[in-house]
């Protein structure tokens, strides 16, 4: 399998918590790909906010809705940005 041209990163796969089956085949199907495959770490949505949080400078939220993936398939793909330099 190759990559498309436009892929500069490294790509991470980051499964669901408790998605062992999906964990394990993704694993397994993608040992000779450069792909990373990572449980989610998180235990619970964050995006609440707090009173006293200080004011962000950003003009507009930059999380966008999770890939169809995600709900389906219970993973996701990203282009990590710390390889792209």
């Amino acid at each position: 399998m190759q990559l498309p041209k436009s892929i500069t990163g490294k790509l991470r796969i980051f499964v669901r918590r408790g998605a062992l089956r999906r964990f394990h085949r993704l694993t397994r199907d993608a040992k000779d790909l450069p792909v990373e495959v990572s449980w989610d770490r998180r235990e619970e949505e964050r995006r609440a906010a707090s009173d006293d949080v200080t004011p962000d400078r950003r003009g507009s939220d930059r999380r966008k809705d999770p890939s169809f993936t995600w709900d389906m398939a219970d993973f996701v793909v990203v282009e990590s940005e710390r390889d792209k330099q």
